[in-house]
């Protein structure tokens, strides 16, 4: 089981990742939000990707919650990071399917994504920026590694982190516990 924690003050950490944060928003006013911490070379994103993001789009589309992507690349592909920031930029659906493409050939054939063709380098080099102050933010908040999953309600000042993946039931209990308040 993943290591699980209080985040407190969660909406000065919003505040703060604002600016930085790939943030899909959901339909309407979301009741609470889920911050996914994700690296492209993590085994344990792809999994929870592979796993839920089905689930959380749904849950975004139906006006539930905003899914918030905070670079955290602990397996040092900062620029791969900045390459997908770029993407969502330019159309969080391609930012979607390319993390979906990338984590399914981590899954499926053991291999890690090396380029994101569609970026070039000198696009991406503005996101370097954002990807090291996103892993800053990570790190103000306790964030120990990939994957970790921050959900929480925005009426309310904590949050609750869980680090670790150890399949889709703890994460999406995590949703319905501090979310959906079951």
């Amino acid at each position: 089981m993943g290591d699980r924690w209080v985040v407190n003050n969660v909406g000065d950490f919003l505040s703060r990742i604002d600016k930085y944060a790939l943030k899909i928003k959901a339909n309407g006013n979301a009741k609470g939000f889920v911050v996914i911490f994700y690296d492209l070379h993590c085994p344990g994103c792809a999994l929870l990707d592979m796993d839920l993001m089905d689930y959380l789009i749904q849950l975004n589309q139906r006006g539930i919650i905003d899914i918030i992507f905070m670079d955290y690349p602990v397996h040092r592909v900062e620029k791969l990071h900045a390459k997908a920031r770029v993407l969502f930029k330019k159309n969080p659906r391609e930012f979607l399917n390319v993390l979906n493409r990338i984590y399914s050939n981590m899954i499926e054939k053991g291999e890690l994504v090396k380029d994101i063709q569609e970026v070039n380098d000198d696009e991406a080099a503005g996101e370097l920026q954002a990807v090291n102050e996103c892993k800053k933010l990570a790190k103000s908040v306790n964030v120990p590694g990939t994957p970790t999953i921050m959900a929480g309600r925005y009426d309310r000042s904590t949050g609750v982190a869980l680090f670790g993946y150890d399949g889709p039931d703890s994460v999406m209990n995590l949703i319905k516990e501090v979310i959906f308040e079951f």
